[in-house]
This record gives structure tokens, C-alpha cells and sequence, in this order.
């Protein structure tokens, strides 16, 4: 009714006497107004339809839908893309904290939006979101992502959610998020989270220098045969069972006692320490050497010169150092610190790595040993051991020094950062060998394959999901979504294609899969026209970079619109599908009408007339043609009073007669040049009379009454 007085209020304001014509300016005037108030109406109805089909869409994409129902569409596009890209980001988040459902991205979306539909039946997922946008009234994933530390079987759900968000703003956070999520993988089961950020420094350098990675290090740990010995249990048996060492001290390179020396295992000290027993004389000495005091001695001894007293000799005289400390040895008295060792005759017995070794001094002062050299070739082999655990040692990164090859007491997470660092290693030899997941132009999004980023994680964690223990089940179920597949063929999307979509920015295709899901609407459907109006609409104003044209689009969108305004036949004329139609409203018409009474006053029996038809009975001939009857013109009497020449008039009361308008017409609409008029033709009765008197004054006198008489008019309608 808002509408209607305002659009009375313009034509009267802008209607002339009887001789002015319908000059071109008016009718532009006329024209544009009307159809901003019917866009306004139409988009208006639209908006109403989207939120009461999808409320949680009527959520997310409120700025959109606000700026459609108004005039002001100049920002349109980009509000679109703002609000899709939270949708898009949210929905995401939402798909993989609830496991994936069967895979197919499409059913997901659905039961996404369904959520805030009334009477959906409630589950854990729909009751997260509700808490979201109806309490909290915000996306979920700043909810339960940013504004709270989100739990750990949701840790990797976050990362990928805010990588969305942040790709389809074209932000170069992209690949921080997805470390966040390779890294929330790979070092799940540290639960230190210092520690864990120390590890994703890590991680980052050696994914974005993979030339500097340390090889050796890759090599040892990487090998994913190495996973079930880097068990707890496993760890244990292995630096506890003598064979370990020996295999060690024969082949170094392919031993896996390395493991041992890297969590600094307890049982190393006393299965690699000496115990020397020297008997020089009548003079006994019996001293433990550790095996690091014996690798520090061996640092400058010299393998090319060394035989069986230089071996001997040189445990021997660690000995004494630990008896007689430099410092100290001025100070002492007596054997071994004072006077002569280690004279002939003098024997030291050594027992070491499992067996004992024992020389004698001969009259040349050399130790002397059966079989001989055997003391030598022992002692070498553990330098050359210890030499590959201090080359490994080295490969460490300074910040994980304290936690791996420590030189000292096992470290408490050591077990831990161990089998992470292992997983690490894997992930990232895996990603050297397929080189093109990753990469190294953070600016080319469109290459980073997310999804298949995840599945080369999970499988550098596979061992620890099979064992379904503590971290291993928690990482199980927060990766569940990469075991959903979609079935379907090509005609489903899943996980993997979507994310692709993201990376590519492809704002058409996710808007179009999104809001058809959300609305549950297909192109062929034919009785949802606002929807596909909203469908259309949001395809033509976005982006795209699948090759479809902006044409296209436009023609969807065109063929859209013009469903959606037939659609509306309730407001304008009927069709031969429904060719009866009685409007309540008034029919406003602007018309040029002709009655022998007009020309009482002013001499000329026509008038450019305003007129609202009230209430008006259609029937359709067809879609462009057909007849009309109306009663009553409200606008009559105050036509009379406006058009009339000055003078003076009696006899008001019967001036209220000429609303009673009963009129019989016919109308042509013609869309191709106006979907807002119509043209018009008619006759009816008139019962207001005009007596003039006398005749030839020059002073008009008016007295109104009661006649009968016909008017004959024709004019333009205008299809509300």
C-alpha cells in the first residue's frame, strides 16, 4: 500500500491540465521510478524466499542478500564474494570435523544448511553450528577456531578451514595454514606444544629448502621399515639386547643401535663401559671407564699406527687419569700416581663389549696379547662407530639438540621427538620424491594440492593410526574425511576437488555448488524462480577461471530474470494459463478521456486524466491481450476538482458520485517495449452532471447533480 500511495502521489504531482501532452521527459520519469519500486519488490520477495527456504545461507550471506533487496547494488560483488568466501570456509571446517559423512561434498553441503531449517532432526555437528550462528552469531570457525584453542581432534580440521578462508582472500597465509595442518599430523603425539613449535620450525626449513635438507639424517630416520622399532617397547628390547651393539660395532652404517644413542638410552653406559684391571707388581688397580671418556681419548689417536700396546695403553692411561687427575697428581703418594707404571711383567686386563681382552708387558716394554691384535681391532671399531653417532649427531638442528644424541641423561620427551622427527623425515622424503605438491612460489595457489598433502602426512603417520593408541586414534579420527570417496563419478565432488576449486579461486563453481545445495535447487527446475534468480545472479557477478564466459553467465542470468518477472502473474497481467484474475489493488492508468460534460466548463470534451480502477476483474484472450471491468475510480472526484476551470461550483456532495466508475476495456501489453505498461482502451458510465448558467457569462457558475452519461478513453496502464 506504501508503494502504491507513493507512485498516486508522483503521477498527480507530475499530471497536467488537459492540454498538456505526454511529453517524452514524463514519460522516462514515470517509467524509471516505476521500475526501480518494481525491482525493489521483486529482489525484496527474492531475499524473503532465500532466508525463509535457508535460514543458515540467510546467515552467512546477510550483507549479500541486505544489498539485494536495495537500490545501492554498486558493491554487490564484492559483498557476494566476502560473504561466499565465509561460507565456503566455514563449510569446509564443518565437513572435516564431522568426519567427511559418505564423501560427497554435495550431500555434506546439504545437511550443512540444513541444520537451521526447523523440525531438522538434532545430531553433535548441526547443535556446533546452531551454537554458532544463532547464540554466539558467528562463523563457526572463528568460534571454535580463533577465539578458543580448538581441541586436538579438530587441531587439523582448523588449519585447512583457516587455509581456505585465507586462499579465497588470495592471502599469502595459505601455506602457513597447511604446515600448521602437515605439522598438527606428523607431531601429534608430542603434547608439549613448545616442544611441537620447535619441530614445526624445523619442518618449514626443510620443506622450503629442500636442497639443504641433511641427507644422512633423512636417510637414517626416514625409512618407513623404521617405524614399528621406534616404539617404546621396541626401543627398550632393542638397547638392551647385546647382539644390538655388536652389530653396531661390525657394520655401523646398517646397524639401527643409532636409535639407542639418540634417545640417549639408560642402558648405554654400562653396556659400553670398560672395566680396566691393572696388576703392575704387587700393586692392583680396578677402574670403570665410560664409553664417553674412552671416545674422548680415542679423538686423537692414531688408527694408522695402532696396534695392540698402543690400545692397551691407552685405556690403561685412562685409567690412571681418573686416579691421578692432573690437578691433583703433584699432591699424591705412592703407585700409580708416583713412580714408575706399567713396568714388564705388568698385565691389564680389560673387559669390554662383551668380552675381555688382557696384555702383557714384555722385557721391550710393549703389550703383547694372544690372538694378537684383537685389542686393537676392537678399539677401532668402536671409534668408527662413534664416529657415525657423532656424524648423525651433528645433523641435528641446534634446537633439538637437549632432546636428540644428548651427550648426557636420557631427556624425558626423547622416545617422542624421536618417532616425530622420524615421521617428519618421512613426510618430507616423501615430498622430495613427488616435488610437485609442493610448491615454492607461495604465490601460485592454484598448484598446492591440499588434499593430497594430507593423505602423504597420513601415511608418514599410518603406523602410529594402525596402532589406535592415545594420539594415534585422535589423528585417526581427524583424518577419517580422506577414506570418504564420493560415489558417483564425475558428477560428485569430494574432498580433493573441492579444496582444488579453493586453490584456484574459483568463486563461480563454489558459489554455484554451495547455493544449490543450500537451496536445493537444480537449473531444470521450473517452479523455484527466485531461487534460480539468486543462482544466476551470483554466477554472473563472480569470477571464474574454468573457461566460462562472461556471455554465458549473462545469458543464465537474463533467462533467470525473465522467469522470475512471469512468475509474478498475480501483479500484472493474466496468461492464458490462468486467464481470470480479479486485483484487489487499484489499476493505476494515465489515460485521455472523453465526456460531453467535460466540455460544459472549459468547452473541450477531453482530459489527460489519472485514474485507479478499483477493483478490476481481468480476463486474459491471451498472453498479450484482454479484457477488463471496473466499479469505481477514487481518483475521479479529485481529477474533477484539479482539471475544472476557475469558477464557481455548487453542489459538492454529488461531486463524490463521479468515483462510481463502472467501465468496461480492453488492454494490449507488449514486452518488448515496456514490461511496466500497457496500452488501454474503454468505455463507461459517468453519473456526475455539470449544468452551467447562464450560458454565455463570463463568470462561470457550475451547479453539479445526478446524470447519466458515457466516456470513451484510452491510455496507458501501468502492470504492477
Amino acid at each position: 500500500m506504501v508503494r502504491f500511495s507513493i507512485v498516486v502521489a508522483i503521477v498527480v504531482a507530475l499530471a497536467r491540465p488537459a492540454h498538456a501532452d505526454l511529453a517524452s521527459a514524463f514519460y522516462d520519469d514515470v517509467r524509471d521510478v516505476v521500475e526501480e519500486l518494481i525491482q525493489t519488490e521483486v529482489t525484496t520477495s527474492v531475499v524473503a524466499s532465500i532466508e525463509q527456504r535457508s535460514p543458515a545461507l540467510g546467515f552467512y550471506m546477510h550483507g549479500t542478500l541486505e544489498r539485494l533487496g536495495s537500490p545501492y547494488w554498486g558493491s554487490l560483488s564484492r559483498v557476494l564474494k566476502d560473504d561466499l568466501t565465509v561460507v565456503v570456509a566455514d563449510f569446509v571446517y564443518w565437513h572435516l570435523s564431522t568426519g567427511g559423512g559418505d564423501g560427497d561434498i554435495i550431500t555434506s553441503a546439504k545437511q550443512f544448511f540444513r541444520c537451521a531449517a526447523p523440525g531438522t532432526p538434532p545430531t553433535a555437528g548441526c547443535a556446533r553450528l546452531l551454537s554458532a550462528i544463532h547464540v554466539q552469531h558467528r562463523p563457526l570457525i572463528e568460534v571454535e577456531c580463533r577465539r578458543t584453542k580448538p581441541a586436538a581432534d579438530r587441531r587439523i580440521a582448523c588449519d585447512v578451514g583457516l587455509a581456505v578462508h585465507a586462499a579465497l582472500e588470495r592471502r599469502g597465509e595459505v601455506r602457513h595454514h597447511v604446515v600448521d595442518a602437515l605439522a598438527d599430523i606428523v607431531l601429534a603425539e608430542l603434547e608439549d606444544r613448545t616442544l611441537a613449535d620447535r619441530l614445526r620450525d624445523v619442518l618449514v626449513k626443510w620443506l622450503d629448502l629442500p636442497k639443504d635438507l641433511p641427507t644422512p639424517l633423512l636417510e637414517a630416520l626416514g625409512n618407513a621399515d623404521l617405524a614399528p622399532a621406534l616404539a617404546d617397547d621396541a626401543i627398550d628390547a632393542l638397547c638392551r639386547d647385546p647382539k644390538t651393539l655388536d652389530e653396531l660395532f661390525r657394520d655401523p652404517e646398517h646397524s639401527r643401535a643409532w636409535i639407542c644413542f639418540a634417545v640417549s638410552h639408560a642402558s648405554l653406559p654400562d653396556a659400553l663401559a670398560a672395566k680396566v684391571t691393572i696388576t703392575d707388581g704387587k700393586n692392583t688397580l680396578e677402574q670403570r671407564l665410560d664409553f664417553w671418556v674412552i671416545q674422548g681419548e680415542l679423538k686423537d689417536f692414531d688408527a694408522d699406527r695402532a696396534n695392540d700396546d698402543s690400545s692397551f695403553r691407552l685405556l690403561a692411561e685412562a685409567a690412571f687419569d681418573i686416579v691421578c687427575p692432573t690437578a691433583e697428581a703433584a699432591h699424591r703418594e705412592g703407585w700409580p700416581c708416583k713412580g714408575a707404571r706399567l713396568g714388564t711383567g705388568a698385565t691389564t686386563s680389560i673387559k669390554w663389549l662383551g668380552r675381555e681382552m688382557t696384555g702383557t708387558v714384555d722385557k721391550n716394554g710393549q703389550f703383547q696379547t694372544k690372538p694378537s691384535r684383537q685389542m686393537t681391532q676392537w678399539v677401532l671399531r668402536f671409534r668408527k662407530a662413534m664416529r657415525r653417532m657423532d656424524d648423525l649427531r651433528a645433523l641435528v638442528p641446534p634446537t633439538l639438540a637437549p632432546y636428540l644424541f644428548y651427550p648426557g641423561s636420557p631427556p624425558p620427551d626423547a622416545k617422542a621427538v624421536l618417532r616425530s622427527i622420524s615421521r617428519m623425515a618421512r613426510l618430507v622424503t616423501e615430498l622430495r620424491a613427488r616435488w610437485y605438491l609442493w610448491t615454492q612460489d607461495p604465490s601460485k595457489l592454484e598448484e598446492l594440492d591440499v588434499a593430497e598433502l594430507l593423505h602423504v602426512a597420513r601415511d608418514a603417520v599410518a603406523p602410529m593410526i594402525a596402532a589406535s593408541k592415545g594420539n594415534g586414534a585422535t589423528i585417526g579420527k581427524a583424518l577419517a574425511f580422506l577414506d570418504q570417496h564420493a560415489i558417483g563419478g564425475a558428477s560428485s565432488i569430494d574432498i580433493g576437488d573441492w579444496l582444488r576449486l579453493v586453490m584456484r579461486g574459483d568463486y563461480r563453481a563454489l558459489a554455484m555448488e554451495s547455493l544449490r545445495s543450500a537451496l536445493d535447487v537444480k537449473l531444470s527446475d521450473s517452479d523455484k524462480p527466485k531461487e534460480k534468480f539468486f543462482l544466476t545472479l551470483a554466477a554472473y557477478l563472480l569470477d571464474s577461471s574454468d573457461g566460462v564466459g562472461e556471455t554465458v553467465a549473462r545469458s543464465a542470468f537474463k533467462a533467470a530474470a525473465k522467469d522470475l518477472l512471469l512468475s509474478q502473474k498475480k501483479q500484472g497481467v493474466p496468461s492464458a494459463a490462468r486467464r481470470w484474475v480479479l486485483r484487489p489493488m487499484p489499476r493505476l492508468s494515465l489515460r485521455l478521456s472523453f465526456n460531453d460534460t467535460y466540455a460544459v466548463t472549459d468547452g473541450d470534451s477531453r482530459r489527460n486524466t489519472v485514474s485507479a480502477d478499483w477493483p478490476t476483474a481481468m480476463l486474459a484472450v491471451n498472453d498479450f491481450l484482454g479484457l477488463e471491468a471496473s466499479i469505481l475510480d477514487p481518483l475521479a472526484p479529485l481529477s474533477e476538482m484539479a482539471l475544472r476551470p476557475a469558477g464557481t461550483y455548487h453542489g459538492y456532495e454529488y461531486v463524490l458520485l463521479d468515483a462510481v466508475r463502472p467501465r468496461l476495456g480492453g488492454y494490449i501489453s507488449i514486452p518488448q517495449l515496456s514490461r511496466r505498461l500497457a496500452l488501454s482502451a474503454g468505455f463507461g458510465a459517468r453519473f456526475l452532471d455539470v449544468v452551467r448558467e447562464p450560458a454565455g457569462a463570463a463568470a462561470i457558475t457550475v451547479h453539479y447533480g445526478a446524470r447519466t452519461s458515457l466516456t470513451f478513453d484510452a491510455g496507458i496502464e501501468f502492470v504492477f
